[in-house]
């Protein structure tokens, strides 16, 4: 998969879904953390292949990559990962438009 292939950006994002499914699943052999540095890592190559100015899927890439990179994956807590990664689930839940403009409707 490569920057120069128009499909990337959606690939990485269904990737990124694929994750957080398996993430939030009982009994899920992954753990919040473990999915957060999956996610932050794709979303991180995403946005500096280029691929993120895709307008069908770079806005969530370039919230996902927001979130992701200012935190220390490494030393969060529990607590701290379990809200980092509800709201990685709310990016990837919420329609585009409410993104946009969160008190819309």
């Amino acid at each position: 998969m490569t920057s120069r292939d128009p499909a990337t950006c959606r690939r990485a994002l269904q990737e990124i879904k694929e994750i957080a499914a398996v993430a939030t699943l009982q009994d899920s052999q992954m753990s919040d953390q473990e999915a957060l540095q999956t996610i932050a890592a794709i979303a991180d190559w995403v946005t500096e292949e280029g691929a993120a100015e895709r307008a069908d899927c770079g806005d969530v890439i370039r919230r996902l990559n927001s979130l992701t990179a200012s935190a220390d994956l490494d030393s969060l807590d529990d607590r701290e990962a379990l809200d980092l990664f509800d709201q990685v689930l709310a990016t990837l839940t919420r329609p585009a438009d409410r993104q946009a403009h969160p008190t819309a409707g």
